[in-house]
């Protein structure tokens, strides 16, 4: 089964088994929130068989110091790769803005995967 590497994840128990199913061996799922829940079942077979590291961090907590940290790290090694091309959002659909209203039911849908773009 092809996966991904890396999950960074800020919807929590509702997408939790679903993320694991999606990772390669050696994965890493990085939850950073629970839009979705912060309660699940999973099932620990996938994470021992496929060596899977599972990390959460928030920010809610933190000082503004260690924030700006945060911040910078991410500057000096996230953002090259994004802007290498290396790291790309996924996108499912991109609507007009006269659709504003059908993005929005979309997302509360929870039907699609990836980013909806609303243009001009």
């Amino acid at each position: 089964m092809a996966g991904v590497d890396v999950i960074l994840d800020n919807m929590g128990g509702a997408y939790f088994q679903r993320n694991i199913d999606s990772l390669n061996v050696d994965g890493r799922l990085f939850i950073i929130g629970f839009m979705g829940g912060a309660v699940t079942e999973v099932n620990l077979v996938g994470l021992i068989t496929r060596r899977l590291t599972v990390q959460a961090a928030g920010l809610r907590n933190r000082s503004p110091e260690n924030k700006a940290v945060i911040v910078r790290e991410v500057e000096k090694n996230v953002w090259p790769a994004i802007m290498a091309g290396k790291v790309k959002p996924v996108v499912y659909k991109y609507l007009p803005l006269s659709e504003a209203a059908d993005a929005h039911q979309l997302v509360e849908s929870s039907k699609h995967i990836g980013k909806i773009l609303l243009v001009p």
